[in-house]
């Protein structure tokens, strides 16, 4: 019916008149014709209206996903400049730590250039230090030496005081 309902024209209709205005009364042999526009043009509105129920439903989902996208922009940014902040922050205290880190190296330089100085003054005074152990031993040796031979003087000094005293004594007794 729908096949044949489409294949008839406007000007087919017998009694329709020219400019879409319907015919005042159908005859009972065009009812059959008027009933077929009339469903075709039944569903036609059916399917506008459904064709405008899925537009709505479209528009309407549209509307849901741009917003949605546009939070999600926002979200987006907040996270960028955050995470900008965070890079600039690290930049900074990486830039701070590398100062730091060069002052301590050239600290470390310094201190490394010192205690060599001070190895090498320490060598020194050793060695100047055995030095004058060896003469602090050789003067003592030297000193024993000399009290040894003083000690042994005096003793024969004592010695001859001792017989000079006693040949004294006889004399003065005689």
């Amino acid at each position: 019916l729908t096949t044949t309902c489409r294949s008839l024209s406007p000007e087919a209709l017998p009694g329709e008149r020219r400019g879409g205005l319907p015919p005042a009364r159908p005859s009972p042999a065009q009812a059959p014709t008027v009933n077929c526009v009339a469903m075709e043009t039944l569903s036609l509105e059916h399917q506008i209206q459904s064709v405008q129920r899925h537009i709505a439903f479209l528009k309407k989902e549209q509307m849901s996903l741009l917003h949605d996208l546009h939070l999600e922009i926002l979200h987006l940014q907040k996270r960028c400049t955050e995470l900008t902040h965070d890079l600039e922050t690290k930049e900074l205290e990486v830039s701070h730590q590398e100062i730091v880190d060069q002052e301590l190296e050239e600290k470390c330089k310094a201190m490394e250039a010192q205690l060599q100085e001070k190895e090498e003054d320490n060598l020194e005074l050793r060695k100047e230090l055995r030095h004058k152990e060896s003469l602090v031993a050789a003067l003592r040796s030297n000193l024993r030496n000399k009290e040894r031979k003083f000690l042994e003087e005096l003793k024969r000094r004592s010695h001859r005081v001792t017989i000079l005293n006693t040949e004294l004594q006889k004399q003065t007794e005689a």
